[in-house]
């Protein structure tokens, strides 16, 4: 079939060249073709290199990325086993604490019965030592309010005696006479006398009503200096275990 180009050139040549003319303007043409989608090619192809040259820095990104992620993974391992050792080590220590609590714990149960088998005996002893003292005030204070005022002994025992609201036992009560007149000897025993039990133990006196003369009297071990002042002031006596005696 004869082209177009082919028909147009025979307007102006023979056949023969215009068949001739028309095949190489066609070679030509395609030649032209050829060159221009090779050249969209190389573009295509360069952009394709291009975009190939960022994937792979992307990927290299993505490389590091991944190296520190799988890096920092690594030290959050390392911490979380630390914090498991810490951990253990602390239940450790809590589980220490505990049994040194409950040791403690047993230790002050047994202090604090330890205590009060001790409080116990102390004031065994101390009921003990009080019985004592005052059977020595018994054998005691006699012998020496009859040297010191001649006192003629009739009674010398305990007693309890009526006070102004009630009634109160006496540690030592002595009947006698002195010179004639009949004298009540009303005795406190204590290991220590304090100021504050001789106010309390004069305070008790006064509410005793008697017929005959009375007259206070302390025995004890010792007599603190402010006890034997107010002794002293309120006309008072006191006898040590020593068989000491002062007004």
């Amino acid at each position: 079939m004869t082209s177009a180009l082919e028909e147009k050139l025979r307007t102006a040549f023979s056949p023969e060249q215009a068949h001739l003319l028309a095949e190489v303007i066609r070679e030509a043409y395609d030649d032209l073709v050829k060159a221009k989608d090779f050249n969209e090619l190389k573009a295509i192809v360069a952009d394709l290199a291009q975009a190939q040259k960022r994937t792979e820095e992307r990927v290299d990104q993505l490389t590091v990325t991944v190296a520190e992620l799988a890096e920092a993974q690594k030290r959050t391992e390392e911490r979380v086993d630390q914090l498991t050792v810490t951990v253990a080590e602390l239940a450790e220590a809590q589980k220490r604490t505990e049994e040194r609590v409950d040791q403690l714990a047993a230790a002050q149960e047994r202090t604090e019965r330890a205590v009060k088998q001790l409080a116990r005996q102390v004031s065994g002893l101390s009921e003990a030592l009080g019985g004592s003292l005052e059977d020595l005030a018994l054998e005691v204070v006699p012998e020496i309010l009859e040297y010191r005022w001649g006192m003629e002994i009739e009674f010398c025992d305990r007693d309890t005696l009526p006070l102004g609201n009630g009634e109160y036992e006496f540690d030592l009560v002595i009947r006698g006479q002195v010179a004639g007149r009949p004298v009540l000897v009303l005795g406190e025993v204590k290991s220590n006398i304090t100021e504050s039990e001789v106010e309390r133990f004069l305070n008790l006196v006064a509410q005793v009503e008697a017929p005959e003369e009375i007259r206070p009297l302390f025995f004890g071990y010792r007599v603190e200096r402010a006890a034997k002042a107010l002794i002293r002031d309120r006309d008072a006596v006191m006898v040590t275990t020593r068989g000491k005696y002062f007004p």
